[in-house]
């Protein structure tokens, strides 16, 4: 009876503490005792893997409530660094606990979790073939806390903090690593020998097996915003919600309602004159949650998805219109979101996904309508996808149409191949694309990698997608090797050496210049970095810069060598740097009045940390260019003495961990003088022209103030001011601190928002 009796009191208090864990960085239940421990840890940035120096334990064990992971980091407590920051912001002063899960075992994509010492936490996504990109923010706890002679954090993962397979068994196959940074020697340690970073990263990720559950969720996030706007008289009130379903057995629906994206920070200031577009990420939580499956891209050069184009300014045609002043009154430069679905679906081996957005239509102009269809299918180590968008434009009538068919193939540890084929058609013009990739690691620090690029004229990704360029032929080529086996009297701890190859044309066999680039890459033992580069480019045609002119189609550009040195000190424990110069030069031109082309370059940036819950940043940007070449209209051009100085200055400020102040700022000033007209003929020869040619003068003011107050975990108040405007002027030349006050005194916008978001 007695043994009954104290056996029905063991699992009775197992039942109690496994439902009574608590996340307080203490690791005191008894679970912790039987839990998968990690001990054995090597150094994997820089890639020396030379064992840990620190000591690091890690325990793993799950429940019906999710997966647990529990730190144990051993250090001299005069050694250990807690400098705050925002979340997902990857600090160099401060301590950190990673974990990175391939919950579905398939080796396609990781989630990846990290603290610091400093109880800020962040979360991210790593695709195969991508790198890590940190806008999505789960739902899941963690905490640390500071001992004699170590700190602790603890993890709780949620079951339904991502969609994962349904897995029939009562335990489920993850792959796993578990990462510490050690940040004043500015060292990773993991478990695994590998880091995010790396190419082959879910390869070598860390299979184990947990006790399987599956949780379902149902969140509820309803708002209420303000935004007033000083200057233009806009006034607005907003309700809306989003809404997110998992059923825990592989399916999940988001739901959003008259979404508002007002507490979204603000964009870099990037002054473009080119031909090519800019691409900006998404830093709306909505379009960024959930949405990996409907991510497929290639570097910066395409994306078949790019949802910064929902909400995006509408087409008006106010000239056209009975009251042409009224609606040029009413014209914004974004458009509301009745609603956006997206509905997502794990099996076995397989994906798919639906995904539709419509926007709002106004007085003077009608939304357009997203949708997009996806799904992948994996059969052993070949993954073969398929990706449909269309969008209809209900303003003009247009619609455009996207078809993708992707391969990946993971030959081995060590080959992976790429492959998309794409296809469009809108208003009964079709057109083509293609990328086939390689990548390949001979050994643990060495890498090749190729790729080739090519894009009808008629193809046309932009309408939800974001491509850089179309009629565009690329062949690239990339090799890198890594040494680590320095003396120990070398001051050296990791040295890269890169170098690329990249020819370009467009599809009618017009070569753009060829460049060659060789990059050395140096880590060194007192935590600083050090990069030296240089880039050939021979002489070719500028394919883009007369806006695809039918009678003339490219510039003839000559060849150029330039040279970059970038530099980033150690953190000297409240404060820190980084500059970087750069230099360019080209021949002479020889059919004009030519003086050779320069372009210099410098910046000088610093941090600076007088107490932990405070950081303040600076930058300050110069670049200078003797005979930029700028395309006036048709095929007339003119080259301008070109200054262009950038200051930003961004602060943070937490009170404790609820309150957060964000101060973000950017003040660019250019100056184009001393015009020279050209001319261009058909074979791309430039000539001295008569046309009148003023200088001109560029000023952007970017400013933004945000107050977040957490309530609870993923509900906030947000109180935002946003003030910023561009001032252009070709009549009156301004000295620079004209060109930097004016756009503050005269601003195209200054904004007060005030959001309440909450989650239930």
């Amino acid at each position: 009876m007695n043994k009954s009796y104290n056996y029905f009191f063991l699992l009775f208090s197992l039942f109690v503490n496994a439902e009574s864990i608590v996340i307080d960085a203490n690791l005191d239940e008894p679970e912790w005792d039987t839990a998968i421990t990690i001990n054995q840890y090597s150094e994997v940035i820089p890639f020396t893997l030379q064992p840990a120096e620190e000591k690091t334990v890690a325990k793993i064990f799950s429940n019906e409530n999710g997966i647990y992971v529990g730190f144990t980091n051993f250090q001299e407590n005069s050694t250990m660094l807690s400098n705050k920051s925002l979340r997902d912001e990857i600090a160099n002063t401060a301590d950190q606990n990673w974990i990175s899960i391939d919950f579905d075992n398939d080796r396609e994509k990781a989630y990846l979790f990290f603290v610091t010492l400093a109880n800020i936490k962040g979360d991210g996504i790593r695709r195969i073939g991508g790198w890590p990109e940190f806008d999505w923010d789960g739902d899941w706890e963690v905490k640390t806390k500071e001992y004699d002679g170590y700190w602790v954090s603890e993890f709780l993962i949620p079951w339904n903090v991502a969609l994962m397979k349904n897995v029939d068994s009562e335990e489920r196959t993850i792959n796993i690593t578990t990462i510490r940074k050690v940040a004043n020697k500015q060292s990773w340690i993991g478990d695994a020998e590998t880091s995010a970073r790396r190419t082959n990263f879910l390869l070598k990720l860390r299979p184990i097996q947990i006790k399987n559950y599956t949780q379902s969720k149902v969140n509820y996030f309803p708002y209420v915003s303000k935004t007033y706007n000083s200057v233009t008289s806009f006034n607005e009130d907003k309700i809306g919600a989003e809404i997110f379903i998992s059923s825990g057995t592989g399916k999940q629906v988001n739901l959003t309602f008259n979404p508002d994206f007002g507490q979204a920070e603000s964009d870099e200031v990037i002054v473009n004159f080119s031909a090519q577009e800019t691409f900006y990420s998404e830093k709306r939580a909505f379009f960024n949650e959930n949405q990996s499956l409907f991510d497929l891209s290639h570097y910066d050069r395409y994306r078949v998805i790019n949802t910064r184009r929902i909400g995006a300014a509408s087409t008006y045609d106010c000239q056209a219109s009975s009251d042409e002043n009224r609606c040029d009154g009413e014209r914004k430069s974004y458009t509301d979101i009745d609603f956006a679905l997206r509905y997502t679906q794990k099996n076995d081996n397989s994906n798919v996904g639906i995904f539709v957005a419509q926007e709002s239509d106004e007085s003077f102009t009608k939304g357009k309508n997203f949708y997009a269809l996806r799904s992948k299918n994996k059969i052993g180590t070949r993954t073969i996808g398929y990706f449909l968008t269309h969008v209809v434009d209900n303003f003009t009538n247009e619609k455009a149409t996207v078809n993708v068919i992707d391969f990946i193939n993971v030959k081995s540890d060590k080959l992976t191949l790429y492959t998309d084929f794409l296809s469009s058609e809108k208003e009964g013009v079709s057109g083509f694309g293609l990328r086939s990739q390689f990548v390949y690691k001979p050994t643990q620090l060495s890498r090749r990698s190729g790729s080739i690029l090519y894009f009808e004229d008629s193809f046309r990704l932009n309408d939800f997608g974001y491509l850089k360029k179309n009629d565009w032929f690329h062949v690239g080529l990339g090799s890198d090797i890594t040494k680590v086996d320095f003396n120990e009297s070398s001051s050296v701890k990791e040295r890269k050496i890169g170098t690329d190859f990249n020819y370009d044309s467009d599809t009618s066999g017009n070569s753009n210049p060829t460049q060659l680039r060789q990059e050395y890459n140096f880590q060194y033992k007192d935590t600083s970095s050090f990069q030296a580069s240089w880039d050939l480019k021979t002489s070719g045609k500028n394919t883009t810069i007369t806006r695809k002119n039918v009678d003339f189609p490219f510039v003839k550009r000559n060849g150029s060598f330039s040279f970059n040195l970038d530099y980033e000190s150690p953190s000297y424990g409240s404060w820190e740097y980084d500059w970087r110069v750069g230099y360019e030069t080209a021949d002479k031109y020889k059919t004009w009045s030519s003086e050779g082309y320069e372009r210099r370059f410098a910046k000088i940036a610093g941090s600076i940390y007088p107490i932990d819950d405070f950081k303040l940043g600076w930058e300050f940007r110069l670049r200078e260019e003797d005979e930029w070449l700028n395309w006036i209209k048709d095929n007339e051009l003119a080259v301008y003495d070109l200054t262009q100085k950038i200051i930003s200055i961004n602060a943070n400020w937490f009170k404790g961990y609820k309150h957060e102040i964000r101060l973000k700022s950017q003040f660019v000033a250019l100056e184009a003088e001393s015009p020279i007209s050209l001319i261009s003929d058909k074979a791309g020869y430039l000539y001295n022209h008569n046309s009148i040619v003023k200088p001109f003068t560029d000023g952007i003011t970017s400013f933004q103030v945000r107050y977040k107050y957490e309530i609870a975990p993923l509900s906030y108040i947000y109180l935002v001011y946003t003030k910023g405007g561009r001032v252009y002027d070709d009549e009156n030349e301004r000295n620079t601190s004209d060109v930097f006050k004016d756009p503050w005194e005269n601003p195209d916008n200054e904004i007060f928002s005030l959001k309440f978001r909450l989650k239930y």
